[in-house]
């Protein structure tokens, strides 16, 4: 594996920890992580360390998230950070897990690493700590190495910069061959120290490298400071991590940023051991920055208040596998004193996405079902039963459909996702411009292991270029290895013409995680919904389509189910 890590776009170069309804009087902190001496747990090379952040929520420790694999490296400085709130009333308590990545396909479960060390502390700590916060990792009391925490305020910095970056005869480390260089950029901080905000992959075999243009936050990059020095380093990567330094210069954002008066086209690489070392000493090659642009960055709020409309539609699994309605054993039971588990992913779903649509009107399908009037078994019909009608009113009219529903039809099968998706598909596919705003997020409720999955992969291949989000929550106990396959995170999909997906639209998580069986689950909702944001901002992105001025606000009307021919 020559990769060092994974570039790190704005979407994953920090993990934000955010608050439902937070004040704006709330300082939000981004956090830098490096640790040190970690104890070796690999045989045959170094341990590839990976810090997880939590959060203690009550009695329980919510993961809030994680910074990149770093490989064969015991002294990793993490690019990644955590974007935290300060609340000054409470008491924040955190803790950093540092684990061996053993199985890095499911780097996000934490089961299946071997843990390093962790530590706990609270956020006041690391805030009044002053410059640098370190502690020892711990295992089961044994010191295996330490934490170092910088904490920095965030500014108000809405703008990002799009850098690419070109080295020109740079030294020669390689004894076989030319260096294989990649470059680190650092900014300063408060009392002479630098902290690691990105890293580009290697360029193999080459003196003279180009990378790729990347982007990155004017918070993460200098905190939105233009004259704050960045350090800019350049290295011979090796696969077992002993890399191999070639030089450094430094310089501002304002210095390298034309558009901003700046007149500084390239550094040159110094390295001080060999200017020590050679009277003749010039530098050891040169970096050009190619190409530094700015741009004003957008959230999703910006888009919500200009009148992007978030639509919601919703797919329920009635498949066999969920046992006979009319016994408690079946996953479409009504309870009369709790919510079965589809109820529970309806109302904790549904009722976050419902403010953000002005009309209100959700369509629902169903799929895997027989009705009972002519022994059809559909993939795909509407729970209203009106094929020109799907839509109803608002999240009280999803369960009355889906009630509904459960009363005409039998549970049958298979588990067919495909023909839903394409349905879904030719909302997304409405047309999205500047002037009218929309973007769609799927619903999809299901118990079992998917039947059609190259069908279904297609589907989503063809749906990430849309305004499309397709949330999975899986009920019961089943094998949900193919859902996870589709929660692309880590490997992108590809098509069975070999078509890459251009962007991760799906999200899975199986409501057996959250064990409340009282009402509504945010905390379903919070993991369910937490990429959205992103995915939503990269589409618009790529469009190239702005928030549009707020509107005046208008008067809203709600519909009920349409009455029509019906499927009955």
């Amino acid at each position: 594996n020559c990769e060092i890590d994974q570039v790190l776009t704005p979407a994953r170069c920090s993990q934000v920890m955010a608050t439902p309804g937070r004040s704006d009087l709330y300082s939000q902190v981004e956090l830098s992580i490096s640790c040190s001496n970690l104890k070796d747990l690999d045989t045959f090379s170094k341990s590839d360390p990976v810090v997880f952040l939590f959060e203690k929520k009550g009695q329980q420790w919510i993961k809030i998230g994680r910074t990149e694999v770093i490989d064969d490296n015991l002294n990793p400085k993490f690019a990644t950070t955590f974007v935290v709130e300060y609340r000054f009333e409470e008491i924040q308590n955190l803790k950093f897990s540092c684990y061996d990545a053993d199985n890095k396909k499911h780097i996000d479960d934490v089961s299946k690493q071997e843990m390093i060390g962790e530590m706990e502390c609270t956020l006041a700590e690391i805030v009044t700590a002053g410059q640098r916060y370190e502690r020892k990792l711990r295992y089961k009391g044994e010191p295996r190495g330490n934490i170092s925490i910088i904490a920095e305020e965030i500014e108000d910095t809405k703008f990002e910069v799009t850098l690419q970056l070109s080295g020109s005869k740079l030294d020669k480390k390689d004894f076989f061959g030319k260096s294989d260089p990649y470059f680190e950029i650092s900014k300063a901080q408060e009392g002479g120290s630098f902290t690691l905000v990105y890293r580009s992959q290697p360029i193999m075999k080459t003196l003279n490298p180009k990378w790729p243009s990347f982007r990155i936050s004017a918070q993460k990059l200098c905190s939105g400071d233009w004259e704050r020095t960045l350090r800019f380093s350049v290295w011979d990567w090796d696969s077992d991590g002993s890399h191999d330094f070639i030089g450094e210069g430094t310089a501002s954002l304002r210095d390298i940023t034309p558009e901003r008066g700046g007149q500084v086209s390239h550094i040159e690489l110094i390295n001080q051991d060999l200017k020590k070392k050679k009277r003749k000493y010039t530098n050891s090659g040169t970096l050009a920055f190619t190409s530094v642009r700015t741009a004003p960055v957008y959230s999703f709020m910006d888009y919500v208040k200009g009148g992007c409309q978030i639509s919601l539609i919703v797919a329920i699994d009635f498949t066999a596998s969920n046992g006979n309605p009319n016994t408690p054993s079946s996953l479409h039971y009504r309870n009369p004193y709790h919510d079965n588990e589809y109820i529970t992913a309806i109302k904790s779903v549904a009722s976050v996405l419902a403010p953000y649509d002005s009309d209100q009107q959700f369509p629902v399908f169903g799929f895997g079902a027989k009705f009972r009037h002519n022994g059809e078994v559909s993939h795909c019909f509407p729970l209203t039963f009106n094929p020109q009608r799907p839509e109803v009113s608002g999240v009280q009219g999803i369960l009355d459909v889906y009630h509904y529903a459960l009363s005409n039809i039998d549970l049958f099968g298979p588990t067919n996702f495909s023909s839903f998706l394409e349905t879904t598909i030719k909302y997304a596919l409405c047309g999205v411009s500047q002037k009218d705003q929309q973007y769609f997020i799927l619903l999809v409720i299901t118990d079992g292991e998917i039947t059609d999955m190259d069908r279904t992969v297609d589907r989503i291949v063809q749906a990430s270029s849309l305004p499309l989000s397709i949330v999975i929550v899986g009920v019961g106990e089943a094998d949900f290895t193919k859902m996870e396959t589709l929660d692309a995170d880590d490997n992108p999909l590809i098509d069975r013409h070999g078509k890459r997906m251009e962007s991760d639209i799906v999200q899975f998580v199986p409501l057996r995680k959250f064990h409340s069986r009282s009402g509504a689950n945010f905390s379903l909702a919070r993991e369910t919904l937490a990429e959205i944001p992103n995915q939503f901002l990269g589409f618009m992105k790529k469009q190239h389509i702005k928030p549009n001025p707020p509107p005046l606000r208008k008067q809203e009307t709600s519909f009920g189910i349409s009455q029509g021919d019906s499927l009955l």
